[in-house]
């Protein structure tokens, strides 16, 4: 094998050598950083067409805003944000005049966070004579009757409740119309108890009675409010 052919092979190892480190030093990493933009293009896309789905969802909720104002302005008349209680005494008083009877008292107790109602517990029925009661540590308390509403978005946080106690003079049937308006009114009223006597100022009808409501209005305590109470 002469020189020349040598050097012939040489140089082409030597060309086979530059190919392969031009394609692992160049074109590799090239390729590398293309299949990664491609990734990153493909996540950018899916994020996109996502908050496209949000965005078109967004604009659908937005055209009917309209409407839910419409929906929450009675729903924000019967449990204010704030005890609104001018309001409340001016919706007494058109209700007074408007079931003949008249206002003569009303008073507002401090507000009180709001409480979950606890289901009644049935007692557990009493042994027969002669038979020994059998203990159940472990079961569970059953209720009866229907079991309250509750709603776990409720909280002492951000509802909180107002006792009144509200006094009028009029007919029995015009106080019980009074009454009827409380349950019915904008505001939310929970009557918890009616209690009527004699009305023995002179002067008066000889059916007059003097009618004493005692019930609770809610209301919703705002956020800042409800953050700077637990920062106290």
């Amino acid at each position: 094998m002469n020189k020349n052919r040598l050097w012939m092979i040489a140089s082409v190892l030597v060309m086979v050598l530059v190919l392969l480190l031009g394609v692992v030093l160049g074109v590799q990493p090239q390729l590398a950083s293309a299949a990664a933009a491609d990734e990153q293009r493909a996540s950018v896309e899916a994020s996109n067409a996502g908050q496209a789905t949000v965005l078109a969802q967004l604009k659908k909720d937005f055209a009917g805003i309209d409407k839910l104002k419409t929906e929450l302005a009675p729903l924000s008349d019967s449990v204010p944000r704030g005890t609104e209680m001018p309001a409340f005494v001016n919706q007494l008083d058109a209700l007074s005049g408007a079931s003949q009877v008249t206002l003569t008292g009303i008073t507002v107790a401090d507000a009180v966070p709001y409480a979950p109602v606890a289901a009644p517990v049935v007692a557990a029925p009493a042994a027969k004579e002669g038979e020994a009661a059998t203990p159940t540590p472990s079961a569970a308390p059953s209720t009866a009757g229907v079991p309250p509403v509750t709603n776990s978005s409720i909280t002492a946080e951000n509802f909180a409740s107002l006792a009144l106690t509200v006094t009028v003079s009029g007919s029995y049937g015009n106080a019980l119309n009074f009454v009827n308006g409380l349950q019915t009114g904008k505001r939310l009223f929970l009557v918890s108890g009616l209690s009527t006597s004699k009305d023995a100022v002179a002067g008066r009808g000889a059916d007059t009675v003097v009618a004493t409501i005692t019930g609770l209005v809610y209301v919703l305590v705002p956020p800042a409010t409800a953050a700077a109470s637990a920062a106290k």
